[in-house]
């Protein structure tokens, strides 16, 4: 197997695992990784690739969605309904402090 394989193989795993340490890690070897010129390969190397680009689009929106849970969380409870226009609402009680750890 020749190493841009092994190391998108890598980069699959790292992705799969949530390594972003070790999927940094193999960004220079995979730019610097000389590319085979038959056919065959060519195509592996593109399906793999693919495949990393779809893995890396759903971590990047796991990560967006992390992130606005943590952001709910900190602003405290909130209640949310429609207006009458049917637009999302969301309704906040007054006088709140969230809670924070000590």
């Amino acid at each position: 197997m020749a190493l841009i394989e092994d190391l998108l193989d890598q980069a699959a795993e790292a992705l799969l695992a949530g390594n972003l340490a070790e999927l940094a890690a193999l960004g220079p070897r995979l730019e610097s990784a000389s590319v085979p010129q038959d056919r065959a390969t060519l195509q592996r190397l593109q399906a793999k690739a693919q495949r990393n680009a779809r893995l890396l689009e759903a971590a990047t929106r796991g990560v967006k969605a992390a992130r606005l849970r943590v952001a709910e969380i900190t602003r405290g409870p909130t209640l949310t309904t429609y207006d009458a226009r049917g637009q999302k609402a969301q309704i906040a009680p007054q006088g709140l402090i969230p809670a924070r750890r000590v």
